[in-house]
């Protein structure tokens, strides 16, 4: 395996991050407290760069951690409803983090985030690049949603909602909008696609025409679709199917979003 400095280094913050499987600021809080040390000596600047004339030796607490790169890979993850998108949290031990913790995901972490009561389509990576470009707003990764209502608005006001949607709508000083809307299935639902992510999103923009979402499911997450994935599975990407992402999100990192068409 090559060194991680092979194609010009790596911050230390970042690595830490990675190997450990921790959130960006508990590695900041590990590096600030004097956790972690390189060749022996605790290293208090989270903007080191590891080359290798400078990291022989990376520990956490006392323990190494790997200074190579692991084999990057992607896996589907059907978030059940309920699960929280957290590493940790006090209140409910119900986490992605722990449940990947627990079946071995270590430097593992996921693209995007969705609602405790949401479901559907999490990517699961150890490559950082790869989570960099579908999670960044300015790679414009598409995302889409099944939305079901309590009461189910006649399909001519839906109709009248996704327009606006489209067109945006203020909110909080935000401006919400969708990329794309239709109606399908009976009873209908709604099936929407965004770009942006905001916190809760979907609910405010469906709020502001005082509909209520009953359920909500990520159907997909740029070209890759959660298809029958049952609620709480984790299945590997094959490798041919794995490759053209990790090669098109290292591209879109290269032109920095200036570009009118998502090569993701």
């Amino acid at each position: 395996m090559a060194n991680p400095v092979d194609r010009g280094g790596t911050r230390l913050l970042q690595w830490v991050q990675q190997q450990a499987g921790v959130s960006r600021r508990k590695a900041a809080e590990l590096i600030a407290h004097g956790e972690v040390s390189v060749n022996g000596r605790p290293a208090a600047d989270p903007f080191l760069m590891l080359a290798p004339e400078n990291a022989r030796r990376l520990t956490l607490r006392g323990q190494p951690l790997p200074l190579e790169r692991p084999e990057p890979r992607i896996y589907r993850f059907h978030k059940p409803a309920g699960m929280l998108c957290s590493h940790d949290d006090p209140f409910t031990g119900n986490t992605v983090g722990r449940l990947l913790r627990s079946e071995g995901f270590i430097g593992y972490t996921w693209v995007g985030r969705l609602d405790q009561d949401a479901e559907g389509l999490l990517l699961l990576s150890n490559d950082g690049e790869f989570i960099h470009a579908f999670t960044h707003p300015r790679y414009e990764v598409e995302k889409t949603y099944h939305v079901g209502f309590r009461p189910v608005p006649r399909a001519d006001v839906l109709q009248h909602v996704l327009g606006e949607m489209q067109k945006g709508i203020l909110d909080e000083g935000e401006l919400l909008r969708i990329r794309r809307g239709r109606i399908a299935g009976r009873p209908p639902y709604a099936v929407l696609t965004l770009t942006e992510g905001r916190k809760h999103e979907i609910k405010r923009l469906l709020g502001h025409f005082d509909l209520s979402v009953e359920r909500l499911v990520r159907v997909s997450v740029g070209p890759v679709e959660l298809g029958s994935l049952r609620a709480g599975a984790i299945e590997r990407m094959p490798e041919a199917a794995a490759v053209p992402l990790f090669e098109n999100a290292r591209i879109a990192l290269r032109r920095g979003g200036e570009r009118t068409e998502s090569p993701l």
